[in-house]
């Protein structure tokens, strides 16, 4: 069982006993087939023994579950130096680590703690270390016929320096060598996006010391900043378990509900889940970059000066504040248009704009304006106005691309204007 917060304490005043049944069942244990009792909702939460809710989480692999201690995949908090705890987004660096839990320093505060595997998120920023998957042979250079310096054993961690010729420098002890990368696992083989060239790139593969790109661009490792990982992605790194060596498995919660416990005068510590709402209207619908990749991605843009946070269309609209998971904006329900992050306020969604950092969106393109300024320019009215494409131009101009149902042409006004002008060679 592995326990996680899922409610504070301002989370579950904010829920009124209204929304629930008056009486809730509780039991001895979450085995159990029947209740105890009943309890209304306001007693069991002012009872409370402890703000958590458990839960099992499985793996998947190949439409089969797998327990926790029946396979023992390498996540990617596994192969990192610095990781963020789920709740608080502060950073910490690991200082010692099991296949499932962490010893970990706050880098700003120096203050030492312990989680979870499944409390920690990888951070991108970080390109994490190389895990030897068997004893493997130090080399003077990246050639599998060079001279062996020594043997680093199997399950070794090491920070890489260079990647060359399907190979990769590291330090170990007193030698400087080059480690096959057929021989070690790496955050490049759980990657799903990366980010080279000031922009980031989606990801199908890693193939040696390069990695394959969906639109089959080869990027060399060495050019990458940052990677993104699902940290709900894992790979098997031995061949001594139910699933062949280097499959992916991923996290899912077990079939096993979660359960609160609380203490009640009379009946001890007993076990209770927490009642259904019976509306989730007011839910913000989040989806991790792992999903959302398994989807035709249409237009995506990214913060010009924070790659972590992105807008992108993909029939509808979801943004990023860091890049793991993407919050779908309701009113861009099925849209597949262009999109566009100016800064930290402003973003386009095809003819609207935010001046909020992406909260609210309010109608930008005042389609009259510009269908006459077409008109006097071009020298004829449009049949319809749609937009293809969302640029910005220094110091503060928007450039957009428009089918008009006979041509494409592109169009510019100043950011907080509607002073449309045609944009010489459209």
């Amino acid at each position: 069982m592995i326990s996680f917060s899922l409610f504070t304490q301002s989370a579950f005043a904010s829920l009124t006993p209204t929304s629930f049944s008056p009486q809730v069942p509780f039991f001895k244990s979450p085995e159990s087939q029947f209740s105890s009792g009943y309890s209304t909702f306001e007693t069991l939460q002012k009872q409370q023994v402890q703000k958590m809710m458990t839960a099992e989480n499985v793996f998947q692999w190949n439409k089969k579950i797998f327990r926790p201690d029946e396979i023992r995949p390498v996540l990617p908090v596994h192969l990192s130096q610095f990781v963020f705890d789920v709740n608080k987004r502060e950073r910490w660096k690991i200082l010692e680590s099991t296949i499932q839990s962490f010893k970990v320093e706050n880098t700003l505060t120096k203050k030492v703690s312990e989680f979870q595997a499944s409390e920690l998120l990888s951070d991108p920023s970080d390109l994490g270390y190389a895990l030897t998957l068997k004893d493997v042979y130090l080399k003077t250079s990246a050639d599998q016929n060079s001279k062996i310096l020594t043997t680093i054993p199997l399950g070794y961690k090491l920070k890489p320096i260079e990647f060359k010729n399907a190979f990769v420098q590291v330090q170990y002890k007193d030698y400087k060598g080059f480690v096959s990368l057929s021989e070690t696992l790496t955050k490049f083989d759980l990657a799903t996006m990366v980010y080279t060239d000031q922009k980031w790139q989606f990801i199908k593969k890693r193939e040696y010391d390069f990695m394959i790109t969906n639109d089959n661009e080869r990027i060399q490792l060495n050019k990458i900043e940052r990677v993104m990982t699902p940290d709900t992605r894992g790979i098997i790194a031995s061949s001594t378990q139910k699933i062949p060596i280097w499959s992916q498995v991923e996290v899912v919660h077990g079939f096993k509900p979660s359960w609160i416990q609380s203490e009640l005068k009379g009946h001890g510590k007993i076990w209770w889940k927490l009642p259904k709402v019976n509306s989730n209207e007011n839910e913000e619908a989040f989806i991790s970059i792992d999903q959302l990749i398994r989807q035709p991605i249409s237009s995506i843009s990214f913060h010009p000066k924070n790659a972590s946070q992105a807008i992108l269309s993909s029939n509808g609209v979801y943004i990023t504040k860091e890049g793991l998971h993407w919050k779908k904006l309701s009113q861009f329900e099925h849209f597949n248009g262009p999109v566009h992050y100016f800064n930290d306020l402003l973003i386009f969604v095809g003819h609207y704009r935010s001046v909020d950092g992406g909260k609210t969106f309010e109608n930008y393109i005042q389609i009259d304006k510009l269908a006459q300024a077409i008109e006097d320019q071009y020298g004829f009215l449009p049949k319809k106005l749609q937009v293809n494409k969302i640029e910005t131009k220094a110091p503060y101009r928007i450039k957009i691309e428009i089918d008009t149902g006979t041509r494409k042409i592109k169009m510019e006004t100043p950011l907080f204007a509607q002073d449309w002008k045609a944009v010489k060679g459209s």
